[in-house]
């Protein structure tokens, strides 16, 4: 007779244990989640940026920018910034070309997002991209 309290009493035990450690692993789990996609939308703005800067040597400032939203278009290009610049504010052979791509941090999770949103209140964080090259005119 004790030993079947002493099962039902540890069966107890364990159920209150999972639900007290359940949601920390799940939150966890969705901020690694979170920082994957994150790291990915990093990924595509550096990835855009280097794009951008190598038609910006090339050919013109308006071609570049087409290449970079074509490039984040997998991220999608709500809040997109994107800078060339050049030193001394004119494009020359030989000069570099700087391509900065700037995008708010999107984040699908709303628990996440709450917590982001709240530490970084009010200004969501954002993203940069940046890329330079050589320009070399045609």
């Amino acid at each position: 007779m004790n030993t079947i309290y002493y099962l039902k009493q540890k069966r107890g035990q364990a159920m209150v244990e999972t639900a007290l450690v359940l949601p920390v692993v799940v939150l966890i789990l969705f901020a690694i989640l979170e920082f994957g996609l994150v790291m990915n939308q990093y990924l595509v703005l550096t990835a855009a940026a280097r794009e951008g800067a190598r038609i910006a040597a090339v050919s013109d400032d308006a071609a570049a920018r087409t290449v970079v939203n074509d490039a984040v278009a997998s991220i999608g290009s709500a809040g997109l910034q994107v800078n060339i610049a050049y030193p001394g504010g004119k494009r020359e052979q030989g000069k570099s070309v700087t391509v900065t791509v700037s995008k708010p941090v999107e984040v699908t999770t709303p628990v996440i997002k709450d917590i982001i949103d709240s530490a970084f209140a009010p200004d969501a964080p954002v993203l940069t991209g940046r890329s330079v090259m050589r320009v070399e005119l045609p």
